[in-house]
């Protein structure tokens, strides 16, 4: 699995097909599954997209997914697992509504009431073409405002398909792409061979968010759940930590994004690094937060790494094959000084870690109205923050498939303020997606950092290669975020 813009997602020429989620066919029942509290994360995410709109602003965002169907499409039965995976999940069945009081409620559909609109899009002679549609086709119907909230489609060609569908951010984080994948793989497999597959319910991300909001609905600036985060502040000046790095930009203006996703290592050299910090007792996303600490240090000469750090919210079973947006954000610290060596950063991200995993279930969004005020009106964050994050798809649902899938996740952002930084691991390497400003600056400062996280592997591994540090067998398992 692959984390990749639009551009490279290797669409090809086909026959289009789209779904969407109708209205119930009685209007009269559309809120019988009752209206539900939205998550703290959707509730800033509704605003943003209230204020952007006042603003007369123009942006784009979603976040999609696509894979394979090897061999003839059997159209029935991709729309039957559609239907399921929809069925499924209780937040794709939500509308959202914000009240004169402020708050942000889910309109939510019964299973019962769900239908899929199917429309016949047509032919498409290249693989441009189709591409073209599927972004003018996100860029126009996902808005966070509108309804309904995702497009699915598949282009279907003589010898396979690709599935294709874009979210609203409102309704899942990356982890639930996958999960996406793989339940309409398996539904599909079965059904296209006349099987009706067992229905699996999945715990429902409202349930979540309302659990979150009864438990910390009255926490106050001074309550000690924030002393991390007011500890943070005193030691990095600010909530948000900036990116120690001149991007050219301009506070509180926006700009086109850029999507560059590279490889920063082959599955060989990757191995070597899982090996490199298993003999220092470290993690893999561990020891890669080292190097990409040690790579900022000698790109800009910052002495101590403040950076935010996104977490995923699944650790209760209910929520381990559950769509929704699962992650909050966390801040870490650690000392990076001239002379420090690899296994005195890590020791120190391990340590750093060990910190903030205590305070793993603070809802960000709260930290922020209650730390920042200031900032809180902002529908993004006040000027470029330091942010990393780690996924290994090779632990995910269905990760032995992803090769016959041919699956990927693509981020989409038409503008940014900031600089982000996906890492993700699979079966071929280690691999680097980022989203950051389209301005010269920004563009040169992004270069450097990445020559600066490649260099300081190619080092690292080098140096244990030399001292005999060869792996000979596939790592054990590491945690992922």
């Amino acid at each position: 699995m692959f984390q990749i813009p639009l551009s490279e997602a290797g669409f090809s020429a086909g026959h289009v097909h789209e779904w969407r989620l109708g209205p119930p066919l009685n209007t009269l029942d559309i809120l019988s599954a009752g209206d539900r509290p939205a998550s703290y994360n959707q509730e800033k995410h509704f605003s943003a997209a209230v204020a952007a709109r006042k603003e007369h602003v123009s942006e784009d965002y979603w976040i999609g997914l696509s894979f394979r169907i090897p061999g003839p499409l059997n159209l029935p039965a991709l729309e039957a697992a559609l239907l399921r995976f929809v069925k499924r999940h209780e937040v794709l069945r939500c509308g959202f509504e914000q009240l004169i009081a402020g708050d942000l409620r889910c309109d939510v559909m019964t299973p019962e009431e769900v239908r899929l609109v199917h429309k016949d899009v047509g032919a498409f002679e290249s693989s441009e073409a189709v591409t073209d549609h599927i972004r003018t086709t996100f860029n126009r119907d996902i808005d966070t405002l509108s309804w309904p909230l995702f497009v699915m489609g598949v282009v279907v060609e003589a010898s396979q398909s690709t599935v294709y569908m874009g979210f609203d951010h409102i309704l899942c984080d990356g982890l639930s792409l996958v999960i996406a994948v793989d339940e309409v793989e398996r539904d599909y497999a079965a059904l296209s061979m006349g099987q009706r597959p067992e229905f699996e319910v999945a715990g429902s991300y409202l349930d979540f968010g309302d659990a979150q909001r009864r438990r910390y609905s009255k926490l106050t600036a001074d309550s000690p759940e924030l002393d991390y985060w007011r500890s943070f502040i005193a030691d990095a000046g600010n909530l948000f930590p900036r990116i120690p790095l001149d991007l050219g930009l301009d506070s509180g203006r926006m700009y086109p994004a850029r999507n560059v996703t590279v490889r920063l290592l082959d599955d060989t050299s990757a191995l070597a690094l899982e090996r490199i910090c298993r003999q220092h007792d470290t993690k893999l996303f561990m020891g890669l937060l080292a190097v990409v600490g040690l790579a900022l240090r000698d790109i800009s000469g910052c002495q101590t790494y403040h950076g935010f750090l996104p977490v995923s919210e699944r650790q209760d079973p209910r929520w381990h094959k559950s769509f929704g947006w699962f992650v909050n954000t966390l801040a870490i610290t650690f000392p990076i000084a001239d002379g420090m060596t690899f296994p005195e950063v890590a020791a120190g991200v391990k340590a750093g870690f060990k910190q903030l995993i205590r305070n793993v279930d603070v809802p960000f969004v709260k930290v922020w109205e209650l730390l920042a005020p200031q900032y809180y009106h902002l529908r993004t964050w006040p000027f470029p923050v330091n942010f990393f994050s780690f996924l290994d798809y090779r632990k995910l649902p269905g990760a032995e498939h992803f090769d016959v899938w041919q699956s990927k996740t693509i981020p989409a952002s038409s503008h940014s303020n900031t600089g982000n930084m996906w890492f993700l691991r699979n079966a071929h390497g280690l691999y680097l997606n980022s989203i950051f400003c389209d301005v010269p600056k920004s563009i040169e400062a992004f270069a450097r950092y990445r020559a600066a996280i490649s260099a300081t592997l190619e080092g690292l591994i080098q140096g244990s290669t030399r001292d005999g540090a060869v792996p000979r067998e596939s790592p054990q398992p590491t945690a992922a975020l």
